[in-house]
């Protein structure tokens, strides 16, 4: 089999990688090693910068819209309203709709291929491929898109370091009687876990419950915890490992003449403040099908998102100095021109902006030096 471009995984982001390739006339198969797609289920919110990089959600796959943020921190509370509000969607159903628009755009979806590694036989770069019965097929392209996941194949065949993982743990619940479902809620709390708890609507009856923990830490007794304390009624469970993202990688490399480039989890492409991955990786993705349709340079086309996702590293780090008391003065810090920039920057577009609250609030500058000296 032959294509102008090998799409290794069918993850979101390598789909839309796919749909956008085979929309402006590439040959492109996408390799997937599960004998039929059927990704485990996982509730996401998603900031509206998703419309922009989509190029426009279809409803059906909106289940609910956030209108409201609200974060907490030793009792200390702000709500940030949300003008433009986020979206909650399912993983599942993003990721079948995916695959319909990639057939429908004429890409090829191959499902039950393993990828093993790359060949390079008389100049010329092979992708390796198993079936499922242990048959061995070699793939021919002009570039691999690697998009299977935080533990990428594609990123050790082509000796691409792969970023460094945490575990991520929701509980489905039922949505208590008293809570907005407009509103979705973070409590941060050190003690427990470096990152945040979170609770976020899916319907009005239904939301999920979840945090990041440390990558040795006991995700579900810890989310278990919790939710004892707050008295969710748990209805299932949702896990993974999130893919962080680091200033130093580099998501793109050679096997022979052969291009490979990384995209979504595969590439660290998440935000570290809140490990979101949905928007970035799709931003990714369209980068490197920019890349590959007008022969430009994937590390070029990736500045813009490098910059945003180095942003929030780089606030993370920050935020890992502070302890309770630090984080409930951060939130009492917040006032209503800070509320209203949150409100209206979302979370993909900090880049060129977030230096404007240090105007808008004169005591993030001193919480700040403290936080880059270590006091």
């Amino acid at each position: 089999m032959d294509f102008d471009v090998a799409v290794i995984g069918a993850s979101s982001a390598g789909l839309f990688a796919a749909v956008r390739l085979a929309q402006n006339g590439l040959r492109v198969g996408v390799f997937e090693k599960q004998k039929e797609l059927n990704p485990a289920r996982r509730t996401y919110i998603i900031t509206p910068h998703l419309d922009k990089v989509f190029g426009g959600l279809p409803e059906e796959l909106i289940l609910h819209r956030i209108h409201m943020m609200s974060v907490e921190a030793l009792g200390a509370s702000v709500d940030v309203p949300l003008p433009n509000p986020d979206l909650v969607l399912e993983r599942r159903q993003l990721v079948h709709h995916l695959v319909d628009k990639a057939e429908y755009a004429g890409a090829e979806i191959h499902f039950g291929l393993r990828f093993v590694g790359f060949e390079v036989v008389g100049g010329e770069t092979r992708i390796l491929l198993n079936s499922l019965n242990g048959n061995k097929i070699n793939i021919c392209a002009k570039a691999v898109i690697g998009a299977d996941g935080a533990f990428s194949k594609v990123a050790d065949a082509a000796k691409i370091k792969r970023p460094v993982t945490v575990p991520l743990m929701q509980a489905e619940v039922s949505l208590p009687s008293d809570w907005n479902p407009a509103v979705t809620k973070v409590w941060f709390d050190v003690a427990e876990t470096r990152f945040f708890y979170w609770l976020i609507p899916e319907s009005d009856e239904r939301a999920v419950v979840g945090l990041i923990a440390d990558e040795k830490a006991d995700a579900r007794q810890i989310l278990d915890r919790f939710i004892h304390k707050h008295e969710f009624e748990v209805l299932a469970y949702q896990a993974g490992q999130a893919a962080m993202h680091q200033p130093g990688l580099r998501p793109w490399g050679k096997v022979g003449d052969l291009p490979v480039m990384l995209v979504g989890d595969a590439a660290g492409q998440v935000k570290v403040t809140t490990v979101g991955g949905t928007v970035t990786g799709f931003w990714a993705a369209q980068a490197a099908a920019n890349a590959l349709m007008n022969g430009g340079a994937y590390p070029r086309d990736l500045r813009p998102l490098k910059r945003e996702l180095d942003l929030h590293w780089i606030i993370r780090l920050l935020l890992e100095r502070l302890d309770n008391p630090g984080y409930a003065f951060l939130i009492e810090s917040i006032n209503q021109n800070v509320v209203r920039f949150l409100g209206q920057r979302n979370r993909d577009e900090m880049a060129g902006a977030f230096w404007k609250l240090i105007f808008l609030q004169p005591r993030f500058i001193g919480l700040g030096l403290r936080l880059l000296l270590g006091k």
